[in-house]
């Protein structure tokens, strides 16, 4: 009975003094869980590599890590990740892409967010919450161009020419083309208001700049824009032409969210 007695005390002074710091790394993971400001490497097929902001040499990427604003994304041959986005939104890529996090800001009390990510190559698949209805913005960007939703699914691609397709399988997304330095920094700042001028004359028909267009992509359509950023009109297009090998994979991965 003694011989139990003096083994328990010391893993008794053991458990009082490592208690303190088990605590601070439990709240410490829960504090990473909730932040409203990253995203969550929820599934790793395959390897990655992240390049943290304000770093040059890559670091292997792991399933559960967290990824900030600045952070950039490089995908393996025949790797596959998802993130998980502080608005439960997901959003996946596919081998050989590379890709950054410009913004993940998310409110939880006023449910506002500010997501958006740049595609430099590659493929994305974005499952965007609806639950927030207009509030906020959600983007892919690319070197030419936005695509902007509030809840819905669809899946962008780019090329090495810099060419863009996207289709949207739900929802709405709103298309529009974006300055290079847009796709590479984020939207702009909000102007302050200016006075508006009376009646005057105005030019005539002229060429649209990449920097003018928009389009509304619904349910079951497809845009290309081309490598110098003009795009084509919206067309729809079949579900039983789309089916491969990436698609598939998404939407198997969707059914189970």
């Amino acid at each position: 009975m003694r011989l139990i007695i003096n083994r328990a005390i010391p893993l008794f002074f053991l458990f009082v003094i490592l208690f303190p710091f088990t605590a601070q790394a439990e709240n410490k993971a829960v504090e990473i869980e909730i932040k409203g400001d990253m995203a969550k490497v929820t599934l790793l097929e395959g390897k990655a590599d992240l390049v943290k902001k304000g770093m040059i040499k890559p670091q292997p990427l792991a399933l559960g890590d967290c990824v900030a604003h600045g952070d950039k994304i490089s995908t393996k041959k025949g790797s596959r990740i998802e993130l998980k986005l502080p608005d439960n939104s997901l959003i996946r890529f596919d081998e050989l892409t590379t890709f950054e996090i410009v913004s993940v800001e998310f409110d939880k009390k006023t449910k506002q967010r500010n997501i958006n990510v740049s595609m430099v190559l590659g493929k994305t698949w974005a499952n965007v919450s609806k639950i927030f209805g207009q509030r906020g913005r959600f983007a892919v960007s690319t070197k030419t161009a936005v695509a902007g939703v509030r809840g819905t699914i669809y899946r962008v691609n780019v090329e090495k020419d810099n060419s863009v397709l996207v289709k949207v399988y739900w929802g709405e997304v709103g298309v529009s083309s974006a300055p290079r330095k847009e796709a590479a920094e984020g939207p702009a700042p909000i102007m302050k208001p200016t006075k508006v001028l009376g009646p005057h004359p105005v030019a005539g028909p002229h060429a649209v700049s990449m920097e003018e267009w928009t389009y509304i992509i619904k349910s079951m359509q497809q845009i290309i824009i081309r490598p110098d950023g003009t795009p084509t009109k919206p067309m729809p297009f079949l579900a039983i032409e789309d089916i491969n090998d990436w698609v598939r994979w998404n939407q198997e991965l969707d059914k189970k969210n």
